[in-house]
């Protein structure tokens, strides 16, 4: 979490890039056991939990006192995030992309794919 009194505001760039929550979770679970042993970087069960707790501070539902959106998750857990995703989609073909719901097009566009 962030520092309460911290005035860090994540810029629009990065909101705009997040993926639907679907696409993601596929995305993650193809980093898991495809992509993040070459890394060992972190430890997928503590960080699926970092992405839980990340999704339950978005989801802002009326009932939900959690949903504090973007200003409550910890800047640098945002870069580790986006960085598994594009390693991922990276390493992808377009097989593994499709099933994560990504399209040819897409593929290429974010990664440069040729």
């Amino acid at each position: 979490m962030v520092d309460p009194d911290s005035d860090f505001t994540v810029p629009e760039s990065v909101t705009d890039a997040l993926l639907p929550r679907p696409t993601m979770n596929s995305i993650l679970a193809y980093a898991e056991s495809h992509v993040l042993w070459q890394h060992c970087c972190l430890h997928p069960p503590s960080f699926n939990k970092e992405v839980e707790t990340f999704w339950i501070a978005m989801s802002g539902d009326a009932g939900n006192t959690e949903g504090r959106g973007w200003a409550s998750i910890e800047p640098t857990w945002i870069a580790l995030l986006y960085v598994v995703l594009g390693i991922s989609v990276h390493q992808m073909d377009e097989g593994h992309a499709s099933r994560c719901g990504l399209s040819h097009g897409q593929l290429e566009e974010s990664v440069g794919h040729h």
